[in-house]
């Protein structure tokens, strides 16, 4: 049996995602709950992948964005997600 794919998810706690808010209103519109729930309805809706949060510093991604000239959108923060979660050793 070959072994399920893995997928970073891009994850903060509710005091990070308050920086992500002040920092980029327009991008993050919803509520830390709305934030949340959207993203469990995500892992929910990818059958066959085994999906693993990981807790970003917000500090730390932000300087991230700036350092590669991206905005803090849906494509960057799952690449930064997989990108620490390579860094960790877990996929």
């Amino acid at each position: 049996m070959m072994p399920m794919p893995t997928a970073a998810a891009f994850f903060v706690t509710e005091e990070e995602y308050a920086k992500l808010q002040a920092a980029y209103p327009q991008h993050f519109p919803f509520t830390y709950q709305q934030f949340v729930a959207r993203l469990e309805q995500g892992i929910k809706d990818t059958p066959g992948v085994s999906v693993v949060k990981v807790n970003v510093n917000v500090d730390e991604f932000l300087a991230w964005c700036a350092e590669t000239n991206v905005r803090p959108v849906g494509t960057s923060r799952a690449h930064y997600a997989a990108l620490l979660l390579h860094r960790q050793g877990l996929n």
